[in-house]
């Protein structure tokens, strides 16, 4: 998928094509996510191994954004089974079970890359990789930016969580 989207003064920017990712991305994918830790500032709640990156690689779903030939951000599509030893993933599903329902996420954009479409982008690509299935989400309650773009491509903010003293709010689609 390839957008171009107008920037706040009317604009094109920069061509951002989300597809699926190659194992060569990994490294990419690997340094969004750290900078896009709860740790270092972001709001990622779990952290991916490089092994789990390269099994939805193969597997499942995972879709990335090139600004040029650079690595803008990365989403992940997968089965409730890749994801079902995470936590924050089992509270989710306690307080929104859906056992047909894909599982969204994780979603980083590279701080460089903010605020350009990219996370609609990969949004995008994940819905016409999709083939229509339901698709769950959670995201941090105080994320806006997030919230915001899920709902404007359609997804619904369903229920609500506690997870670790922090609130989420699932998004379904």
């Amino acid at each position: 998928m390839n957008a171009s989207e107008p920037d706040s003064v009317g604009e094109e920017t920069e061509a951002i094509d989300a597809d699926r990712a190659r194992p060569t991305d990994v490294d990419d994918i690997l340094a969004i996510q750290e900078e896009n830790l709860i740790e270092n500032g972001g709001s990622l709640s779990a952290r991916f191994d490089r092994t789990w990156f390269e099994s939805v690689i193969r597997g499942e779903l995972l879709i990335v954004a090139r600004v040029g030939e650079a690595v803008a951000g990365y989403a992940a599509l997968t089965s409730q089974a890749a994801q079902a030893h995470i936590p924050i993933i089992q509270a989710m599903l306690r307080a929104h079970p859906d056992s047909r329902a894909l599982l969204h996420g994780p979603i980083c954009v590279a701080s460089a890359f903010r605020r350009r479409g990219v996370a609609r982008a990969l949004l995008l690509a994940e819905r016409e990789e999709s083939d229509g299935a339901s698709i769950l989400a959670f995201i941090r309650a105080d994320n806006a930016a997030s919230r915001q773009s899920h709902v404007a491509l359609g997804f619904r903010e369903a229920t609500e969580f506690e997870h670790a003293g922090a609130s989420y709010i699932v998004v379904a689609g």
